[in-house]
Formats: C-alpha cells, sequence, structure tokens
C-alpha cells in the first residue's frame, strides 16, 4: 500500500472514530428544549389573578387551588421527570395590569406558558399578545364569551361555562323541567348580555316556549322599578336572568317586592357568587322561595367530592377554610397537567397546544367533561342546577349541556 492511501485511510479512520465520539457524546447530554422555560427537570409556569383590590375574592382561592395541584404533581415525581414551578402576580382583574404581568412572563421571566386570570375583560386584553407571541395560556376561572369566541390557536378558558352554556342549560330547565310556556329574559346591554338573551331565546323556541319579553340592563342600574314592572306585565311562567352580582340582588327584591315569587327566577351564576352574601343583601326570604341558579360544579351534590379538594385545600394553606371560589381553580389547573402528561417527555409549546385541542376529560369535580377541539376553545358545556332558598342549597335532577350550536 502506497503512502498516500495509507494516509488516506488513517484519515477516514480518524474522522469515523471523532463521528462515533460525537455521537456518543451527545447520546449522554441531556436534550436542550427550544421552547423558553422548559428544562430537563423543570416546567416554568407563569400564573396570575386577582391577589389584591376589591376583586381579590375571585383570585386568591383559585390561584391557591390550582398551586396545590401543582404541588401534589410534583410530589408524585413530576410531569415524565420534570417539576413544576411557578411564578405568581397579581393582576388585580385590571386590563393594563394584566397585560403587564403576561409581558413580564413572557419577556423577562420566560416562562413555558402562562396559567391565570379570573376577570374576562383583563384577560380579554392580552389575547392579541399572546397569540403573538405563540405561548399557551389556560385561563384560571374567566369564563366571559368574548374571551373564547372566536376561538383562538393559544387561548383555552370557560373552565367553568360560558354565558352560552348557563343560558342554554337554563331554558332548557325552565321548558323540561318546569314545563315552562312563557318566558321572560332580563341581561345587561352589553356583550355578555347579548350572547346570553341570543341562546336563551334560540334554545327557548327549540322546546316551543315563547320568549315574551326580553329586558336589557346597564351593569351600574340602580333601580330596575321599570324593567320589572314591564317583565310582570307580560305574564311569564319562568324569568331568567343572566345579571351580575348588584343588579341580581335588586332583580330579586323586585321580583318580591311585586308579588312575583309564584314566578321560578333563574339567576345565572355570575350574578350570585356567593349565595350566603346574596341572600344577606336580598334580605328578604320570600324573594328565594322560587330561586335557582346554574353551578359548574359537583360540590354541591357530593359531598365526597367537597371534603376531597377542601381537605386538601386546607392542608395547604393551615387550616384556613376555602371560600366558594376556591372550586373555580381546580379544573384549569387539571387540564393543564393531564395535557402536559399528553404531550409527552418531548415537551413543546405547539405540542401542549396540540395535546389540549385534543383533551376530553372526565373527573369528579365536574358534572360533564372538559372537552376542546381545533375550532373550540371553551371548555366546559355542562351545568347543573341548584335550588336555593337561603339557607339550604338543593341540586335539582339532571345536567344540562349546550349543544355547541350558535344562535344568531
Amino acid at each position: 500500500m502506497s503512502k498516500r492511501a495509507s494516509k488516506r485511510r488513517f484519515t477516514a479512520c480518524a474522522v469515523t472514530t471523532a463521528i462515533v465520539a460525537l455521537t456518543a457524546t451527545a447520546s449522554m447530554t441531556p436534550a436542550r428544549a427550544e421552547d423558553p422555560g422548559i428544562t430537563d427537570n423543570e416546567i416554568l409556569i407563569g400564573m396570575f389573578g386577582p391577589l389584591s383590590g376589591p376583586l381579590i375574592a375571585y383570585g386568591i382561592d383559585p390561584v391557591q387551588a390550582a398551586k396545590m395541584l401543582y404541588e401534589e404533581a410534583n410530589k408524585k415525581g413530576g410531569i415524565h421527570g420534570r417539576k413544576i414551578r411557578l411564578i405568581v402576580e397579581d393582576d388585580k382583574c385590571s386590563p393594563n395590569d394584566i397585560v403587564s404581568v403576561v409581558k413580564k412572563f413572557v419577556t423577562i421571566d420566560k416562562v413555558f406558558m402562562l396559567h391565570g386570570g379570573s376577570c374576562t375583560a383583563a384577560v380579554s386584553a392580552a389575547a392579541d399578545y399572546i397569540n403573538r407571541e405563540k405561548i399557551p395560556y389556560a385561563m384560571l376561572n374567566a369564563a366571559g364569551d368574548n374571551a373564547v369566541f372566536p376561538p383562538t390557536r393559544y387561548v383555552f378558558g370557560s373552565f367553568q361555562g360560558t354565558q352560552r352554556a348557563y343560558a342554554a342549560a337554563f331554558a332548557t330547565f325552565g321548558a323540561q323541567f318546569l314545563k315552562a310556556k312563557r318566558a321572560a329574559v332580563i341581561v345587561h346591554d352589553d356583550e355578555y348580555g347579548k350572547a346570553n338573551a341570543a341562546m336563551a331565546r334560540a334554545t327557548f323556541e327549540k322546546f316551543g316556549v315563547e320568549v315574551v319579553i326580553i329586558e336589557r340592563i346597564p351593569p351600574n342600574i340602580s333601580d330596575l322599578t321599570a324593567p320589572m314592572l314591564k317583565i310582570r306585565e307580560a305574564k311569564p311562567d319562568v324569568i331568567l336572568s343572566g345579571a351580575y352580582p348588584a343588579p341580581a340582588v335588586l332583580i330579586a327584591q323586585k321580583y318580591a317586592e311585586f308579588g312575583m315569587t309564584a314566578i321560578p327566577l333563574l339567576q345565572a351564576a355570575q350574578g350570585i357568587p356567593t349565595p350566603s352574601v346574596f341572600a344577606k343583601n336580598v334580605a328578604n326570604p320570600e324573594a328565594l322561595e322560587n330561586f335557582y341558579y346554574t353551578w359548574a360544579f359537583n360540590d354541591i351534590g357530593d359531598a365526597a367530592v367537597r371534603t376531597k379538594y377542601i381537605d386538601l385545600f386546607k392542608s395547604y394553606n393551615n387550616g384556613r377554610e376555602p371560600g366558594p371560589f376556591m372550586m373555580s381553580g381546580i379544573p384549569s389547573a387539571v387540564a393543564v397537567l393531564a395535557a402536559l402528561d399528553a404531550a409527552g417527555r418531548d415537551l413543546t409549546r405547539e405540542g401542549f397546544v396540540n395535546a389540549m385541542e385534543k383533551l376530553n376529560l372526565k373527573f369528579d369535580a365536574m358534572p360533564g367533561p372538559l372537552e376542546f377541539g381545533p375550532k373550540r376553545r371553551d371548555g366546559a358545556r355542562t351545568m347543573v342546577i341548584i335550588k336555593y332558598d337561603g339557607k339550604t342549597q338543593k341540586v335539582m335532577p339532571g345536567t344540562y349541556t349546550w349543544d355547541g350550536k350558535e344562535a344568531n
């Protein structure tokens, strides 16, 4: 063999040996994810909610509830060997604050995903930025329609039902269980009210119930005399209210004052966030003799479910009893954990979004599944109906599910 051929052979062997060595070294080096907020042993999530200010009750316990579920997952080894680490910020339910918090998470903290938000108007303000940055976002307990309709790729929400879901549930209950033939609807003159009224009308009419009047009122209304007199004059045999807490109290008061208590009053959940406080503010037991509200969880009717989550919450919060909003922080955290698990060890943001899209999740806290899809970003569509007399709460028979069809 010539010296030149021998040299070529030596060089080829050396290159081959080097490639083998590099390949072996690469196989021993942990893979590094390209997306921010994820390492070989950690997933970084930016969490936020109203932790101060007048709306703190909507956020403080739901945030703690989500945190406890993440910590429970960490105790079991995390998700595919990765522990979840949270950075928590206060958004005050303010659009300006939430945008600032989200931008901080994305640009400074470089989180893998976002989880938070209790107020729909606030989270909606950040939606454009979130979709532009292509960062996955699961709402904490915000559930308004305009946050999830029309659906966008990176935003997942409505883990406790939209106005469409509430209205469809109540109208179905009114028609099927209460056997109503004439319905009145009172909602706010905003986007939430518009969605509520349209769905209520469409569902009532599907069951042959005549909608005899729809009253639209400002969210800051202070006197319900005129609208409630109009409703009384229309002679409905069921009244559906989509009002917020303060107007909902006024509606119930006038409803009793005008002698309408023989007519069932159906109040969507956003108007009765804390039943005992609602009853105290109404201050008239007659107003609650024929009163119902929607609910998206199983904790009222199932003592085992209620005890399970309350005890877990207390174990993470020095024995403190949670408020009524605690349950609303459970579903979104369960969904995030399920999607992280389904996305697998080779986790990416896009892989997580794809996993969320495929969720059809059934678990003990909810009366129906949490389900998403390529053209669906509202997770919960199944409700139960609660009869409330100011002291006791009774779950009515059946569950009520919106079929997903839009109302005109």
